[in-house]
């Protein structure tokens, strides 16, 4: 499963993960929600993807499903006169529809956290962007620019770095919140974009003109089977 879901078709993927955000942001099924979850949660855990990065978008995602839980559940159609006169926010729910509709709610929190991380964590970004190009027909030249600005991605890190480096040992007060060392990385990374463009036009790039790819990206059908079950679990509410 974890390879498996590395050899997914991104264009496939990306669109049946949206396509499933979007059906469970109408779904009020408690169950269903935490089915999405844990079809996530073990893909992920399979393709040994289970490291810290996920425990960073997991917790403010936490946090954020249990900011809305309680506050659906205490502000429910008839939860606000119970907890007045109670003062137990466990009795403030009065009928088991406000507990489930807050929990479904809390959970297709988690659900969209889960998905967006089951592309990201399983998705090459250039073989997203071939995928884009050969099956979505994007324009190369756009393409193409959005490759070279994710590759000039690690040399802006670094020069912020160093020029913030250069601040303090020169004896300067540089403070969080300023922004002398971003000015310097963006002007130095426009530099960087205009040589990326003339030497991709002194090599005869032309973004019109039929091409080649070293890599070549084809939908298969293990890919609808995936993009279908995932799909169909997102629908599931609606039949059962």
């Amino acid at each position: 499963m974890g390879g498996y879901m590395r050899q997914i078709n991104p264009s496939v993927k990306v669109i049946a993960i949206l396509a499933s955000a979007l059906i469970i942001s109408f779904s009020p099924s408690v169950f269903w929600n935490a089915a999405i979850v844990v079809v996530c949660f073990a893909s992920l855990l399979i393709s040994g993807c289970m490291s810290r990065k996920v425990l960073n978008v997991l917790l403010p995602a936490t946090l954020a499903s249990l900011s809305i839980f309680m506050a659906l559940l205490l502000r429910g159609s008839s939860g606000k006169e119970v907890f007045e006169s109670s003062g137990n926010f466990l009795v403030s729910a009065s009928s088991a529809s406000d507990i489930g509709d807050a929990a479904a709610v809390a959970l297709r929190i988690y659900a969209y956290a889960f998905l967006g991380m089951l592309f990201s964590f399983t998705t090459d970004p250039q073989a997203f962007v071939y995928s884009l190009m050969q099956q979505c027909h994007l324009s190369a030249e756009f393409a193409y620019g959005v490759l070279a600005a994710w590759n000039l991605l690690p040399m802006i890190r670094r020069e912020y770095s160093q020029t913030k480096l250069a601040i303090e040992v020169r004896g300067l007060k540089l403070w969080p919140w300023s922004l002398k060392p971003l000015s310097t990385a963006l002007v130095n990374s426009l530099h960087w974009a205009e040589n990326v463009a003339m030497a991709m036009e002194s090599k005869g790039f032309d973004g019109k003109a039929d091409r080649t790819y070293y890599l070549n990206l084809h939908v298969r059908y293990q890919d609808f089977v995936w993009a279908i079950f995932m799909i169909a679990i997102s629908m599931a509410w609606i039949w059962f």
